[in-house]
């Protein structure tokens, strides 16, 4: 065991020796011999954990992207503790062991670099995230190009309607479509030069929500030099504003966000169609129970040419706007 890891689980067991009451916190000072005043670790009432560091005067505020399983928040000055302090939580008690290791690998590399726990956070942190992205499944080429134009989308809406349109990607509706408010949209990328076409899965994905419009876009895509990577776009999102963990909390295993850096790729069509009832496709509201009774993983492909003519590109913006 690292003599990180020793000094956080000598810590954590004097703290389970006490009982912090309501309002009244425990804590073990876990900052470096130079300055041990600068971390500790918390127990509160409810024996939840928190890592709670100085951020040295004169170093800008951190952010490290822990997500919502280790909810990130600040401390400001008070009479007792002149400096701001940032206050990193683990209320999940099966987090725990993670949430030690990590603050163990902080303290390891304060020894080794002789700086400050403030900074070493945010390095380890980044580093985990690294390799847990790593280690993630990742999309086969096409699972990346359908990735690629949905992202494309969710761009250009965050750009109509703020950062907080990142909540309508992959919305209600248990997934059926790809974006969701008052209206919805369906995406399909393709990529390819014959007749075009493109993916339908199952009976219901061209059917409307109750009572409102359904829109899909078609994109055409082309792998090319002067393209994108899926990363450039996330990293153009996030300069919008919308968090990284944002959109990992809008995927699921079977459909991660992959943030490749490999595949480039342009748009060089797109097709707006609307889903009206001369729209073409499988449609569970035509069909009788009877129908679908055993039918299972339905998947066929739409021929985009046998669709009606695409609405003018001029209607996209106005889509976006209204979704």
């Amino acid at each position: 065991m690292s003599r990180g890891s020793s000094r956080v689980e000598a810590a954590l067991a004097a703290l389970l020796q006490e009982s912090p009451t309501l309002g009244s916190n425990k804590a073990r000072r876990l900052g470096p011999d130079w300055n041990m005043r600068e971390a500790f670790l918390v127990l509160d009432y409810s024996h939840q954990l928190s890592f709670v560091v100085e951020r040295p005067e004169g170093l800008p505020h951190i952010e490290p992207r822990l997500g919502d399983l280790l909810p990130v928040s600040w401390i400001a000055p008070s009479g007792e503790n002149p400096r701001e302090r940032i206050k990193i939580d683990c209320p999940d008690p099966a987090l725990r062991t993670t949430f030690l290791s990590l603050i163990g690998e902080v303290l390891d590399r304060v020894e080794v670099t002789h700086g400050t726990v403030y900074l070493e956070v945010s390095k380890v942190v980044n580093d985990w995230r690294r390799a847990l992205q790593a280690a993630q499944p990742s999309l086969s080429r096409s699972g990346l190009i359908g990735l690629f134009g949905e992202l494309n989308v969710l761009r250009d809406l965050v750009a109509q309607r703020g950062a907080g349109a990142h909540i309508l990607w992959r919305g209600p509706d248990g997934h059926r479509h790809d974006f969701v408010h008052l209206n919805a949209i369906e995406v399909k990328t393709y990529s390819g030069t014959d007749s075009p076409s493109v993916t339908i899965h199952g009976a219901f994905q061209l059917d409307p929500p109750h009572g409102r419009d359904l829109h899909l876009i078609s994109l055409r895509v082309e792998e090319s030099a002067d393209g994108e990577t899926i990363a450039e776009i996330v990293d153009a999102l996030h300069g919008d504003g919308v968090d990284v963990d944002a959109l990992r909390g809008r995927t699921d295993d079977h459909e991660p966000l992959d943030i490749d850096e490999t595949l480039r790729l342009v748009v060089v069509e797109r097709r707006l169609h609307k889903v009206d009832d001369g729209f073409p496709g499988i449609r569970a509201s035509r069909l009788d129970e009877v129908s679908l009774k055993g039918v299972a993983r339905l998947t066929y492909q739409l021929l985009l040419d046998a669709c009606p003519l695409p609405l003018d590109d001029v209607e996209y913006a106005r889509l976006l706007e209204t979704l």
